[in-house]
C-alpha cells in the first residue's frame, strides 16, 4: 500500500522489510517444512496451501480464546457444525479462492480482521482489511463471481461444552450465567 500521512516510521519500516523478505515457496518444501512456513499473523485470516492440491488448503486464522494466537485449520476436513463458526467461513472462502486459481502455496493472501468489513488496511501489516466478498476471475472457465467470506455472522466454535450432551450445553451456559450475576450481585 502506498503510505500515508498517518503512518509512522515504524509501519513504513515494516512494510518495506515485507516486501524486502523472500517469500516462502511451499511447494518446494516437504509437507512438515510447508505446515511451519505457513503465514501466522496475528488478527488477519491467510488462506494458503502446503502443496497445490485442494486437500492441502488451509485457513490461518485466530484462536477462539487468544486472538494473537494464529491456528492452521485443513479446510477439506471440517465437517458439521464447523461450517456455522467462523473457522467454516474462513475455509469456505479460502477453498472458493483456491478453486478459482488463486496461488495459495506460493503467495498466500492475508487480510485484517481488525474492522472487518470496513475499507481501509492495516498500519502495522499493510494488509487490506477483510470484506465480506472477494470478486474472482477464473481463467479456466471464463466466470467471474464472489467468494464470501461472512465472518462477521458466526462465532468462534467454543470446546467449553465439550464433552457434555448437546442438550446440556445451553442450559450449562445459563447456570453459568445465573451463577456469576448471583456472586456479583
Amino acid at each position: 500500500p502506498p503510505p500515508t500521512p498517518t503512518m509512522g516510521r515504524r509501519s513504513l519500516l515494516l512494510i518495506a522489510l515485507a516486501a524486502w523478505l523472500p517469500q516462502p515457496a511451499c511447494a518446494a518444501m516437504t509437507p512438515e517444512e510447508a505446515e511451519a512456513n505457513l503465514p501466522r499473523v496475528p488478527q488477519h485470516l491467510c488462506c494458503a496451501a502446503v502443496g497445490e492440491r485442494r486437500e492441502d488448503v488451509r485457513a490461518m486464522l485466530p484462536e477462539a480464546f487468544n486472538h494473537s494466537a494464529v491456528r492452521a485449520v485443513q479446510c477439506t476436513t471440517i465437517s458439521g457444525k464447523d461450517h456455522i463458526h467462523r473457522v467454516g467461513t474462513a475455509c469456505s472462502y479460502c477453498l472458493c479462492l483456491f478453486d478459482d486459481g488463486a496461488s495459495l502455496a506460493t503467495d498466500p493472501p492475508c487480510c485484517s480482521l481488525t474492522n472487518f468489513g470496513t475499507p481501509g488496511f492495516n498500519p502495522v501489516t499493510g494488509h487490506m482489511t477483510c470484506q465480506r466478498y472477494k470478486q474472482t476471475f477464473n481463467l479456466n472457465t471464463d466466470s467471474v463471481r464472489s467468494c464470501e467470506l461472512r465472518y462477521d455472522l458466526y462465532s468462534f466454535k467454543s470446546f467449553a461444552t465439550r464433552g457434555l450432551p448437546s442438550s446440556m450445553g445451553l442450559p450449562a451456559l445459563l447456570a453459568l450465567i445465573v451463577a456469576i450475576a448471583a456472586v456479583s450481585a
